[in-house]
C-alpha cells in the first residue's frame, strides 16, 4: 500500500503567503495609528475634544467616499479622474438649482446621486464595452463635468438648502455625525466584501481571461464598478457642500490625486485583484492627518505636500516588496 503524501508541511507556506498578501491591506492603520500617537505626544488638543474630532473626521469623510468607490475600479485594474469634475458640478448644482429647502430635497439629493450614477455609466460602458483606456476615458468626462461645474456657478458662491446643512452636521445621540459615517464605511465593507459582486471585481483584477471562462459577467461587473464610483463621489459633494455651505467650481480638483492616494496608502493593487476599500477609508485618514501632524511638528506648510508625498513612495515600495516576496516564494 503506498504512504499518502503529507501535505501538514505546505500549510505553514500557505498561510505565510496569505499574510504577506494581506500585509499591505494592513499596514494603512499603522500609519493611521502612528500619526495619531504622534500627534497626541506633541499637541493632543489638535486631536481630541468634540469639536476637534467632529472638525477632523467632516474632512475625512468626502475623501474616504471617494476613495471607497475609486477602490472598486483599481481592484479591476481601472481607474477614475472624473470624481474631481463630478464632486465640483455637484457641488455646483446644490448651490444653484437643486437648493430649494423643504420634502423636495429628498428629491434633490437622488437628482445629485443620479448625476453621479450617469457619469459612472458613461465611464463604465466607454471602459467595458467600447474597451477604451480608462484613464483617457475618465480624463475626458473629469475634463466635461469641470467645464459644466464652471457652467453652472462661475465663482464660488451660492448655498445649499438650509435642511441639508442640518442633516449632515451635528451630532446623532451624542456622537458626531462625520464619525458616524465612517463608521458606517468600515461596518459596510465588513459585509460588502463577501459579496458576489466583490468577489468578480477580485476575479477579474488578477486575470480577466479566466474570470470570463468562470462565468464572471465582466462587462457589467465594470460598469457596476465605476457606477457606484460616481455615486458615492456624488454623495461625497453632498457631504462636503453641507459642510462648508457655498459651493465651488473647482471644490473637486483636489479629489483626484488625494483618492487614489488613499487608495494606494490602504494597500489596494494598482494591478488589480487585490484590495480593501475598508483600508482605503485608513489610507485617507492617515492621509488627512498628515497636515496635523505637520502643524504639531511646527513645520512650514509645505511640508505636508512632502511627507506625504513619501509616506505615498514608502507605501507604494513596501507593497511591492511584499508582493514580490509572494511571487518569489511562489515561484
Amino acid at each position: 500500500m503506498s504512504a499518502v503524501p503529507n501535505s501538514t508541511p505546505a500549510r505553514p507556506a500557505l498561510h505565510l503567503d496569505r499574510a504577506l498578501r494581506a500585509l499591505p491591506l494592513f499596514m494603512p492603520y499603522v500609519y493611521a495609528l502612528g500619526f495619531i500617537i504622534a500627534i497626541l505626544a506633541l499637541q493632543p488638543a489638535l486631536i481630541s475634544g468634540h469639536d476637534m474630532i467632529d472638525g477632523r473626521a467632516s474632512l475625512i469623510v468626502p475623501l474616504a467616499l471617494i476613495a471607497y468607490g475609486q477602490t472598486f475600479v483599481v481592484i479591476t485594474r481601472g481607474i477614475d479622474l472624473s470624481v474631481g469634475g463630478l464632486v465640483s458640478l455637484c457641488s455646483a448644482l446644490l448651490c444653484t438649482h437643486l437648493n430649494a429647502d423643504g420634502p423636495v430635497l429628498i428629491l434633490e439629493v437622488i437628482a445629485i446621486l443620479g448625476v453621479g450614477a450617469l457619469l459612472g455609466l458613461i465611464n463604465g460602458v466607454l471602459v467595458a464595452y467600447m474597451r477604451l483606456e480608462p484613464f483617457l476615458v475618465t480624463l475626458a468626462t473629469w475634463t466635461i463635468a469641470a467645464g459644466l461645474a464652471f457652467a453652472v456657478l462661475p465663482i464660488e458662491g451660492g448655498a445649499p438648502a438650509p435642511s441639508l446643512i442640518t442633516a449632515l452636521t451635528g451630532d446623532l445621540f451624542g456622537v458626531p455625525k462625520s464619525v458616524l459615517a465612517i463608521v458606517v464605511l468600515f461596518a459596510a465593507w465588513a459585509w460588502l466584501r463577501r459579496t458576489m459582486f466583490v468577489v468578480d471585481l477580485m476575479a477579474i483584477g488578477s486575470d480577466e481571461r479566466r474570470a470570463r471562462l468562470a462565468g464572471v459577467r465582466v462587462s457589467v461587473r465594470k460598469v457596476q464598478a465605476y457606477l457606484w464610483t460616481g455615486m458615492l463621489a456624488a454623495a461625497a459633494a453632498i457631504w462636503m457642500t453641507a459642510q462648508t455651505a457655498t459651493g465651488s467650481p473647482r471644490i473637486g480638483d483636489d479629489f483626484i490625486l488625494a483618492s487614489i492616494v488613499a487608495v494606494v496608502l490602504g494597500g489596494t493593487s494598482i494591478f488589480g485583484g487585490l484590495g480593501s476599500a475598508a483600508s482605503s477609508v485608513a489610507g485617507a485618514i492617515a492621509f488627512m492627518l498628515i497636515p496635523t501632524l505637520v502643524f504639531a511638528l511646527n513645520l512650514a506648510s509645505f511640508w505636508s505636500i512632502c511627507l506625504q508625498g513619501l509616506v505615498l513612495m514608502l507605501a507604494v515600495i513596501a507593497n511591492a516588496l511584499v508582493q514580490g516576496a509572494g511571487t518569489w516564494r511562489r515561484g
